[in-house]
Parts: C-alpha cells; sequence; structure tokens
C-alpha cells in the first residue's frame, strides 16, 4: 500500500509540476446531478477518464455517459442532439461544419481543452518537418513550407531555391506527407498553406494501412520517415515519435528571424508553429449548468493538472485557458 501510495504521489508531483501556476482553480457551483453526454476521439478516452474522476470530487452525483466513435463522428452527435460536447483531436473541417450549420445556423462553439502530444504516435501530435540527416539545411520558415508544398507566385522547387549551394543546388524537392483529405492534410493546409487548396502535384501522400479487423499494418508516420530517410533530396511532415537517425527535425520561424526547435517544452507553451490541439465543441451553449460546470473543470488548474497526470497530451497555457474559458461568457 505504502508503494502504490508513493507511486501515486510522484505521479500527482510530476503532473503538478508540468501544470502552469497561475491557472485559475475551479470553483465548484451548487447544483443537482445530471448527466453529461460525450461523444469523440477513442484515443482520448484516457484523459477524458481522468477529467471524470476529478469532477467527481466535487460533483459525485454527475453521471457521464461517452461513445468513442471517432472525431469524425462527434459533431454529428451535437447537430442531432444525441451528445452535449464533441470531443475532437483536430480542428472541425468544413463539411462537418457545414453538415452542423444546416440544423443550427450559428456554428458550434470551438474550446480548446489541451494542447497536443509532443511525440506520441496515433494521438494528436506536433508536426515535424523532417529532412535527411546528410541535409545541410538547418531551419525553415513557414513562408518557405507554404512555397515548398504549395503552388505560390515563388514557388520553391529545388534545394538551392533554399539557399543551398553546391551539389545541392540544382536537387529536386521531393515532398512526403499525409493524405490532403485527412484532418492531418487540413490542418497542414490550414497553418502553413494559410488555407489554400494549391498544393504541390508532386506531394507523395500516406495514409495508414489497416487489415482484417482494422489491424494497423503500417503507419502512414513510418513510411514518410522512411521516404526520408532514404533519400537526401526528400522533405517530410509527420509526428515527432517517428523519428529515426537517418532523419532531422528542422527548427521552424514564423516570421522567417525566430526559429523554434520541436521540444517538448515549445509544444506546451505552443511557441512552436505547429503545434496542433485538442478541442471540445458544444451547441454554442451549454446544453445544462451541469454541462458548462464541466467545461469550467476542465478549464481550471484542477482539470489542466489532469491533463499533464495522463501523460499524454499537454497542458495549455494559462493565457490560452483564461481566453476560452471568456468564450463561455461571450
Amino acid at each position: 500500500m505504502t508503494r502504490l501510495f508513493i507511486g501515486w504521489l510522484s505521479m500527482a508531483l510530476a503532473a503538478a509540476a508540468q501544470t502552469p501556476r497561475d491557472l485559475p482553480r475551479f470553483q465548484p457551483q451548487p447544483m443537482a446531478g445530471g448527466v453529461v453526454r460525450v461523444m469523440g476521439n477513442s484515443h482520448m478516452q484516457t484523459l477524458m477518464e481522468f477529467w471524470e474522476a476529478g469532477f467527481h470530487r466535487f460533483h459525485p452525483d454527475a453521471i457521464f455517459q461517452t461513445r468513442y466513435l471517432g472525431t469524425a463522428n462527434a459533431i454529428a452527435g451535437l447537430y442531432l442532439e444525441t451528445s452535449d460536447i464533441a470531443l475532437m483531436g483536430r480542428e472541425i473541417i468544413p463539411m462537418e461544419d457545414i453538415a452542423y450549420r444546416r440544423v443550427f445556423p450559428e456554428g458550434p462553439l470551438g474550446l480548446a481543452v489541451a494542447s497536443a502530444s509532443f511525440n506520441v504516435p496515433l494521438e494528436t501530435f506536433a508536426f515535424a518537418i523532417f529532412v535527411n540527416r546528410r541535409n545541410p539545411i538547418e531551419k525553415l520558415s513557414l513562408r518557405q513550407l507554404s512555397a515548398i508544398f504549395g503552388c505560390t507566385s515563388a514557388p520553391v522547387r529545388t534545394w538551392g531555391d533554399l539557399g543551398l549551394t553546391g551539389e545541392w543546388a540544382a536537387r529536386p524537392i521531393h515532398l512526403h506527407g499525409y493524405e490532403i483529405d485527412s484532418g492531418l492534410g487540413y490542418f497542414f493546409q490550414q497553418r502553413v498553406l494559410g488555407g489554400s487548396r494549391k498544393w504541390n502535384c508532386g506531394l507523395h501522400e500516406y495514409a495508414n494501412a489497416y487489415g482484417p479487423n482494422r489491424k494497423l499494418l503500417a503507419n502512414a508516420g513510418d513510411l514518410i520517415v522512411k521516404a526520408v530517410e532514404e533519400d537526401e533530396s526528400a522533405v517530410g511532415f509527420c509526428g515527432f515519435g517517428h523519428a529515426t537517425p537517418g532523419v532531422k527535425a528542422l527548427p521552424l520561424s514564423e516570421d522567417g528571424v525566430h526559429s523554434v526547435a520541436l521540444t517538448r517544452e515549445n509544444v506546451a507553451n505552443r511557441s512552436y508553429p505547429l503545434t496542433r490541439t485538442i478541442y471540445m465543441f458544444i451547441n454554442r451553449r451549454p446544453a445544462t449548468p451541469l454541462v458548462g460546470e464541466f467545461l469550467r473543470y476542465v478549464l481550471s488548474a484542477e482539470g489542466q493538472n489532469d491533463v499533464a497526470g495522463q501523460q499524454i497530451y499537454l497542458p495549455l497555457p494559462a493565457a490560452v485557458v483564461r481566453g476560452e474559458l471568456a468564450k463561455l461568457h461571450e
């Protein structure tokens, strides 16, 4: 029992150390028990269980009804009114928003509730920009990435276009990444291409390969890294958790001057430009006072401490939490 307690205490202290200290504490409001219906991404089941357990310390009579059918089904639960919260591992995509607005003219309210993982495959993760270990390029800006992966007025198609000289100057850039029609591709399109759908036609797209009973046979990230590892002229985007000794992740800058390396700390403080986000969406206003109370818990010091405790996703910076809380009162 003593060992179990010490283990639990160590995890709790480690989680607290990762959580920003100036987050607002949760102030529970008196209310009767009720039901909170959640539909969404199965990869976030563990995180949701942490939040449920934490919320039950303040509202033991609250009942959670959860269905983990995937992010693609989450928004449908809102406009069909079969769930109160859509738990999503990515941004809402246009078709989901269109379907929602056919029922409710106002779009759903999206709340950032955690930052992506730093390097955990199959979860929502920050994107790395990988090049071959032998490539002398040291960093890139988002503007350069857009010119590489998109069709711009000043496209970048060779490594010489990025300033490399000698034998590298004339080498064509070979592109690898996730399918552009996936949620992963949509994030890259919005964040790097500025929403443009004009992708470089030379992009090699990858998706997970599955066998019978949805058994994962090959992960898209592993395939992307393998392609970059085998080709000195290649560049690819995928999760950092797929890194191998044959590739390197480049620091990135938004302004072309201040480059930020892909580290756990820079994902947690959200200074790394390709940090991604975990979201909860609701029908503009909480369905019941209990749902609103739960959202306030998630966006509190206690709720973000739960995020740190599950050791996959990362807690939000305090300034982001305050901004998301303000949305509940608009």
